[in-house]
């Protein structure tokens, strides 16, 4: 009877150690699939990101501007043309 307690003894022993080191990995994998350490792991810098977009921004703006600008000078010329003919 004391054998089998003993042995009883030692499996619940080794369930407990298996059940403890199976819950550290889930512990430690929870902490890798936080949003954060996610975005950590698999977007780019953020520094680099923002300098990208900066960029972007300022050549996106200059094409704009140059067309905005394009089409006002045109608009000017068309009335000036109309303007001589007696037109406008």
């Amino acid at each position: 009877m004391a054998e089998e307690a003993a042995v009883i003894r030692e499996q619940m022993s080794q369930t407990r150690a298996d059940l403890d080191w199976k819950l550290t990995r889930l512990v430690e994998r929870a902490r890798q699939l936080r949003p954060r350490a996610v975005a950590r792991r698999y977007l780019p810098d953020y520094a680099l990101d923002r300098a990208i977009g900066a960029v972007l921004t300022l050549i996106g703006t200059r094409m704009a501007w140059s067309a905005w600008r394009r089409r006002a000078d045109r608009r000017a010329r068309i009335r000036e043309a109309l303007a001589s003919y007696g037109r406008w």
